[in-house]
């Protein structure tokens, strides 16, 4: 593994190489080759992965390497879809009808 890595970090200077691995405290090959990577981002599964178990992973990683952490799996339940959580966009007289006057203000 050792031989494949420096292969690739030589060969691919310009390059980001991603290895994908099992769940890192489950398997001991995934520990393994943390040890050879540079940056490190960690996929949690939401609402399967507990929170002592994350600890875990990421003082076992050290800080060093950690670049960030993906929450995977997400699903909103009927009673937090609205009015919490995370998203992207915006609106403006959302649910109103525009009058004519307000057609071309601006969103503040």
């Amino acid at each position: 593994m050792l031989s494949v890595m420096d292969e690739l970090s030589s060969r691919y200077r310009d390059r980001i190489v991603i290895f994908d691995s099992p769940p890192l405290l489950l398997a001991s090959e995934s520990a393994v080759l943390a040890e050879m990577m540079g940056q490190i981002v960690l996929v949690i599964a939401a609402e399967h992965t507990v929170q002592h178990a994350v600890i875990d992973a990421l003082t076992r990683l050290g800080q060093n390497k950690i670049k960030g952490l993906v929450l995977n799996k997400y699903r909103p339940s009927l009673g937090n879809r609205y009015g919490t959580g995370y998203g992207y966009g915006y609106g403006y007289n959302y649910g109103e009808n525009p009058s004519s006057d307000d057609k071309y203000k601006s969103v503040k």
